[in-house]
């Protein structure tokens, strides 16, 4: 790292200050397009709340990057991961002796740091429910996690009610503090540029005058893409001309398939010609292909906490077929910004919400317009930076 950069962060943390330690779960290496959500929210949030907070990053080691860097403004200490990590984390923390540390998305290591540092606030954000089911640990030994931290940070009030419902004599604080998307990072469909290099791109695919069905996300049994592709054999028979391209892989950056990715592939058959799949695109040049696309369809199971891909699909002024779950709901204006499906019976409702905004175009512009409007007041990264920055001077409720 220049040293010029390490002396002026240096010398800003003499200004008062707060210094605060955010620690990535150590699955994914800081910053990578091949890395998880829970990686590029770090990425994208730390930086913006650096002018006010002395902020160090802490992450897994790789080959292809150096072990200590910067992500913006921000030093980023890459660490040797596995059994390693934890000694790894504690080592650097004992010597820096921050005010907060933010562990993202593990329980278990947040109660094991608090546990080494007492005297040391230490907060657990969480992305999702994967960590606080019975099918990953048993509940007393989550409750035990949970309950050792002195505050919880979730991304919707979907998952603040199941952290309640689930471990009802949980004590510790929690606070919502939903997701954002970088605005500059997605040309918005309905504007003479988006629209002619729309149409440029479509042309060199070969998919002139096809009106495009775009999934993005992971290939997983909970993201529901099979609803999407039961729903096509009526989609295709009502639009002619609709293609379906699915984005993303059932792993992060591995193009390994599983034998539900073969099931849906299977599915997608008579379909050869109307049905791309695509291998795991890197953040932010997934942001090209929202911008071929009229809908965007996100039809996760009931755990799904947040889903960067709708406020994405807002960005890009592409109006959004849901499922009613999880937090979902709170992201998507049902009529305004998409369509909100109940999960019962979801493949038929796709398929009917699909057609009709397939086939109304004024509609889609109307729709997509106002999700990127919603996007700019509401779901920016400057947003969830600031609430962040609030909950981490402890002026917010934690």
């Amino acid at each position: 790292m220049n040293s010029v950069v390490m002396v002026d962060q240096e010398r800003k943390s003499m200004t008062g200050r707060k210094k605060v330690a955010v620690i990535t779960p150590g699955s994914f290496v800081i910053p990578s397009g091949r890395s998880s959500s829970v990686e590029r929210v770090i990425e994208k949030v730390a930086p913006l709340a650096a002018d006010e907070l002395n902020i160090r990053i802490f992450g897994v080691a790789d080959r292809q990057l150096p072990n200590i860097g910067m992500v913006g403004s921000v030093p980023c200490y890459r660490l040797p991961g596995g059994r390693r990590y934890l000694q790894s984390v504690l080592q650097h923390l004992r010597k820096w002796h921050p005010d907060t540390v933010d562990v993202h998305n593990r329980p278990r290591l947040a109660s094991q740091i608090k546990g080494k540092l007492p005297f040391t606030r230490v907060l657990l954000t969480l992305h999702s429910t994967t960590f606080i089911s019975a099918t990953y640990r048993p509940s007393s030994e989550t409750f035990h996690w949970l309950n050792s931290v002195d505050g919880i940070i979730v991304n919707s009030q979907y998952l603040s009610t199941e952290l309640r419902l689930r471990f009802p004599q949980l004590q510790v604080p929690i606070q919502v503090n939903p997701l954002g998307v970088s605005l500059e990072d997605f040309l918005p469909r309905w504007t003479p540029l988006g629209e002619s290099l729309r149409q440029a791109r479509l042309a060199d695919f070969g998919w002139e005058n096809r009106k495009v069905v775009l999934y993005v996300g992971r290939l997983l049994p909970t993201k529901g893409v099979h609803h999407i592709l039961n729903a096509w054999p009526a989609i295709q028979e009502q639009v002619p001309d609709a293609m379906l391209i699915v984005v993303g892989s059932a792993f992060y950056s591995a193009q390994r398939e599983t034998g539900y990715v073969r099931k849906l592939k299977k599915l997608a058959e008579p379909y050869q010609d109307r049905i791309v799949f695509l291998p795991y695109i890197e953040y932010p040049k997934v942001a090209d292909w929202y911008n071929l696309a009229d809908v965007v369809v996100v039809p996760s199971g009931e755990e799904e906490a947040f889903g960067l891909v709708n406020v994405e699909a807002m960005a890009a002024a592409i109006p959004v077929v849901a499922a009613n779950t999880g937090g979902i709901p709170e992201i998507i204006d049902d009529g305004r910004s998409g369509f909100l499906l109940p999960s019962e019976g979801l493949s038929y409702r796709l398929a009917e919400r699909v057609t009709y905004l397939l086939g109304d175009e004024d509609l889609r512009r109307r729709m997509g317009c106002a999700g990127r409007e919603l996007a700019r007041i509401r779901f920016r990264w400057q947003h969830t930076a600031k609430r962040w920055g609030d909950l981490i001077r402890g002026t917010d409720g934690i």
